[in-house]
């Protein structure tokens, strides 16, 4: 049976999978900078250290190195608080469209059950027209 609410929910279902897409993809997205800080973190660990011995250019090329190393290890993390804050609001997004189609879904059923009474009402209607013909039929053939 058909419901004024089937057009909505398929919308609401549409939205709720485009949501769920989206928090999934944003916590690829996660997982990856995540593992982007840790190869951050590793590589400014290595260039953390100064040369004992050398000339004045090592040393300048070393603390350079260095600089480099801090900036790269806070874009990563700042990329990691960026992902994480992109997947409370996905999350958000993702419970408000499970809440809109689980209120579809919810008025649908009711509708549903309505058609269904009055479906069964009719039913028995004619099954009591039915019966009531026959037997007034009966009676008249006695």
């Amino acid at each position: 049976m058909k419901s004024k609410y089937d057009s909505v929910v398929q919308v609401r279902k549409r939205q709720l999978d485009s949501a769920e897409k989206k928090l999934h993809q944003a916590l690829a997205r996660k997982s990856e900078n995540e593992m982007l800080y840790k190869l951050s973190q590793e590589e400014y660990r290595d260039l953390n250290t100064l040369p004992h011995t050398g000339s004045i250019t090592e040393l300048k090329s070393s603390l350079a190195m260095m600089n480099v190393g801090r900036e790269a290890l806070a874009r990563a993390k700042e990329k990691v608080d960026l992902s994480k804050q992109e997947i409370k609001h996905y999350e958000f997004l993702y419970q408000k469209a499970h809440l809109e189609y689980e209120k579809m879904k919810v008025l649908e059923l009711a509708e549903l059950k309505e058609q269904q009474k009055a479906l069964e009402k009719l039913e028995q209607k004619f099954l009591d027209e039915v019966a009531l013909s026959r037997f007034f039929k009966e009676k008249k053939y006695e």
